[in-house]
């Protein structure tokens, strides 16, 4: 059986086309080697980034949908993307992001490599991860990163799974990756050599719903094997195996196959020929915007209906027009990332959104319509990253806070409400937090340390944060808290201290207790609805 050689390539579904060109050439520094279409929907671009010969390995693709809905964080997904920088790299690129206004976090080590984490404008994230093994001749001679400093090529993903074992034993029984490292619900696993190595690390969350693929995240990652004749014998052997596997099709530059492993993650195996170069000259990677021969007869319906990109400044135009953008709207002069949705009636509420660990601005939207229809919705992204994972405050092991940071950035959110409520003109006297896991921890620490910001709070699966040494007045303020009665992470005892506390301090507190565990259910969710419709009316 042909061994798989490394990564080929990642694929992801961003927002805004230019800003994708934008960001993965001016600021990380890669070429765009193929301007192209998506051969399943033509009508949308297919961008392919890389260094300087378009290598596979080097690739990263991106399919823009400007009027797309954004996914989800969740589970069945690819949450991370890693490029390999050379040793020493990370001090330049935490002074590149920091002047192009990017936050990061990190360094971190993590596997005795030094890793930084950061997100790109459509909020997918993306890790530079050290590693003195590549080669520093195929940086894109056309980039202002110096070659000591630019991305060498991919280094592998992330994959979020609600257990690791079975996506685990797939790919080491079944593609030949080797395990690296195995912990309780963390493992890496590596497939390759030398300066080919790519790496997936397994993180295990029972505790989150699944994630939904759309704008913002990650659609499949793809493997590499030679030519056509190991293709071939792959999809055989998928097929063999029943593993789902699809027939080989026809991608011009490579050909492919797809399947998904145990935990729902979409995989495709791709040739490293017949590459990029076959239609336009190494010196034009990128720069026109190339079909395949079965569209070549459609070109000007697709060039019309295509939205105008600016590349290398050389416009290439269309003269079709966007469609007015949703009414989401986002303001980086504000301290959080974030996503702001106006009311949808005079007096209604605004729901300052609050996600769970490793989720991010996007992720309660759609509970927050459910919740309160005309409600308008603040949803910054925490701060803080934890493996690469959104939080709002630090913890110094699960269940133990940092209590210093907790209270900084308690602060911190507070003067963002009232920031935002400056910039958007909603009603700061009626901002009601909706808050999960650690977003409901913070939300109930700005009860605590803030009681003037919020007038009312929906809390699901929250814990104590820390006890003032003096209570507020929280008088009049209504608190409906959610909780599973077998949720793994936080105790009941927990959650009842937390009420406790509240009520001492004078909160009028419902509690909703469901049989489940740490994961939102349809009736605490629908529980809270009908809370929301007594305490919130508009």
């Amino acid at each position: 059986m042909n061994t798989l050689l490394g990564i080929h390539h990642v694929t992801a579904i961003v927002d805004d086309p230019q800003e994708n060109i934008d960001f993965y050439t001016n600021v990380l520094g890669l070429r765009l080697v193929k301007q192209t279409v998506n051969f399943d929907d033509p009508y949308t671009y297919h961008l392919y980034y890389g260094d300087e010969q378009g290598r596979p390995g080097t690739i990263i693709t991106f399919f823009p949908w400007p009027e797309g809905r954004h996914g989800s964080r969740g589970v069945g997904q690819i949450s991370a993307i890693a490029f390999a920088v050379p040793a020493g790299a990370l001090a330049f690129w935490q002074v590149r992001l920091a002047d192009n206004d990017l936050r990061f976090g990190g360094p971190e080590q993590r596997f005795g490599t030094a890793v930084l984490s950061l997100y790109d404008p459509s909020g997918l994230l993306l890790e530079l991860v050290e590693q003195p093994s590549r080669d520093r001749g195929s940086a894109h001679s056309g980039s202002d990163v110096p070659p000591e400093a630019a991305i060498q090529g991919l280094f592998g993903v992330t994959l979020t799974v609600a257990q690791v074992a079975p996506t685990a034993a797939f790919m080491t029984d079944r593609l030949g990756f080797r395990p690296v490292e195995d912990a309780t619900g963390y493992a890496r696993d590596a497939i390759g050599a030398g300066a080919d190595a790519a790496f997936v690390d397994l993180i295990s969350r029972p505790d989150v719903p699944r994630g939904q693929i759309a704008a913002g995240s990650v659609h499949h990652v793809a493997w590499r094997v030679a030519d056509d004749a190991a293709i071939a014998q792959w999809q055989q052997e998928l097929t063999r195996q029943e593993a789902g596997v699809t027939e080989i099709r026809d991608r011009q530059y490579f050909r492919s196959i797809y399947f998904r492993e145990p935990g729902g993650v979409l995989f495709e195996i791709a040739t490293d020929a017949p590459g990029f170069a076959i239609d336009e000259t190494p010196a034009e990677l990128g720069t026109h915007l190339m079909l395949p021969p079965w569209l070549e007869p459609r070109r000007s319906d697709i060039v019309r209906r295509l939205p105008p990109i600016k590349v290398a400044g050389q416009s290439v135009s269309a003269p079709g027009q966007f469609k007015e953008l949703p009414t989401i709207m986002e303001t980086s002069k504000l301290a959080f990332v974030h996503q702001f949705v106006p009311a949808q009636a005079d007096a209604a509420p605004t729901l300052l959104l609050l996600h769970g660990t490793g989720g991010d601005e996007h992720d309660l939207l759609d509970l927050g319509r459910k919740l309160y229809p005309q409600a308008a919705l603040l949803s910054p992204r925490g701060q803080v990253l934890e493996n690469g994972m959104p939080r709002f405050f630090r913890r110094l092991a699960e269940g133990v806070f940092d209590l210093d940071d907790l209270r900084r950035r308690t602060h911190d959110l507070a003067a963002f409400v009232a920031a935002a409520s400056a910039a958007y003109h909603f009603d700061p006297q009626r901002v009601i937090a909706v808050g999960y896991s650690n977003g409901a921890n913070i939300a109930a620490s700005m009860l605590l340390l803030h009681p003037e910001v919020l007038a009312g709070a929906v809390l699901f699966h929250a814990m104590v944060p820390f006890v003032p040494e003096q209570l507020p007045d929280l008088r009049g303020v209504p608190v409906f808290m959610g909780a599973g009665r077998t949720d793994s992470m936080i105790a009941p005892q927990q959650t009842e201290r937390l009420a406790q506390l509240l009520q001492q301090a004078g909160a009028d507190v419902d509690m909703h207790w469901q049989p489940g565990g740490h994961a939102l259910n349809q009736a605490e969710v629908n529980a809270a609805a009908a809370w929301l419709a007594m305490h919130a009316r508009s």
